[in-house]
């Protein structure tokens, strides 16, 4: 058998059953497919969408539905994001009240909005503020304190193992580094040297490798090339939450019978319904417009399906979709030329 990379891991005063960790992914990881994620697949770690410190202290309504949970989930990452420490430390208690595992702080999201605001990986700039802010978490909790950061600010200024030896000196439990500094796009290859870099800077914290992990091949990868300890999956899993299994079942030479097209279906469906109780019926099909182009990545018919998805608006008009595309007779694997 296959040396199994996939193992429990502590981070703190929380031992989790294994190394793999669901992605904050903004706009898709909702209690809902953080729910799918746990029962199809079981990473070790869940991750909410990132949650705006300021607006989450100065209670800002929006900011409960990033709180919400499911029951029946794993344990959980909030991840926050912001650049006054102030803020964060006070948003790491509420959070953590809140019942979150893990608390984690966003110093590699390259989004323009948040970056303007000092935040995501306009951190990277200042280490030291990084320093402050995870100080300031963790004085406001017992709960882990993780840190998601980027190799570096520019192709000039790879500083990743800096910022790992200043989290790690202030407190933080645990650090996940994305293989692409702050102004590269997914096209870029990851860039496991640096990671590597990141590994090999600290001694008392574990380092999770983030980037182009989405099956069994690439998990390997990151994991013989970087040394790392354990892997986080973020835009493999969307559409597909059993993948975390599957990278499981590949990483030992054991294949996984994935689901078919009337299992997809149906887990689009349920997405859909836990959706539609958590936001609203007119925010749930708004987002499923977009989970449901993800979720049929693998059928005949993609195309013409989102297409439709534009003109859905309830659920029996997304219950019509299914039947016609997931359930029929005319659906199945699509060929590579109706992925456009």
């Amino acid at each position: 058998m296959t040396d199994n990379p996939i193992k429990p891991l502590t981070l703190g005063s929380l031992t989790i059953e294994n190394n793999l960790f669901q992605a904050p992914l903004a706009g898709y990881s909702s209690a809902p497919f953080r729910l799918l994620s746990w029962k199809l697949g079981r990473p070790g770690l869940l991750a909410t969408e990132m949650i705006s410190s300021k607006a989450l202290v100065n209670q800002a309504p929006r900011q409960e539905r990033y709180l919400a949970r499911e029951d029946g989930e794993g344990p959980v990452a909030y991840q926050l994001w912001g650049a006054d420490p102030e803020s964060v430390g006070e948003a790491t208690k509420i959070v953590a009240d809140r019942g979150a595992d893990v608390v984690d702080i966003n110093c590699g999201c390259p989004v323009r909005k948040v970056r303007a605001a000092g935040a995501g990986s306009k951190l990277m700039e200042d280490p030291l503020l990084i320093g402050r802010i995870v100080k300031a978490m963790r004085a406001a909790t017992e709960k882990p304190v993780t840190v998601k950061i980027r190799v570096g600010t520019s192709a000039s200024n790879y500083n990743g193992a800096e910022v790992a030896k200043i989290v790690e000196s202030e407190g933080a439990d645990l650090l996940t580094v994305h293989g692409r500094h702050a102004k590269e796009s997914y096209s870029t290859p990851c860039r496991y040297e640096r990671i590597r870099e990141v590994v090999e800077a600290v001694k008392t914290i574990p380092v999770i490798g983030n980037g182009d992990v989405r099956d069994g091949e690439t998990a390997r990868k990151m994991f013989d090339l970087t040394g790392c300890a354990g892997l986080m999956v973020g835009r493999a899993c969307m559409g597909a939450p059993w993948v975390f299994l599957k990278i499981k079942a590949e990483l030992v030479g054991e294949e996984m019978r994935l689901p078919g097209r009337f299992e997809i279906g149906d887990i689009l469906l349920e997405h859909y319904d836990r959706l539609a109780v958590l936001l609203g019926e007119e925010l749930a099909v708004r987002q499923c417009r977009k989970l449901g182009s993800f979720y049929s990545k693998t059928m005949r018919g993609a195309k013409e399906f989102r297409n439709s998805l534009n003109y859905m608006h309830t659920r029996d008009d997304l219950l019509a979709l299914i039947e016609k595309y997931f359930k029929s007779e005319s659906g199945g694997v699509i060929s590579d030329t109706d992925m456009e």
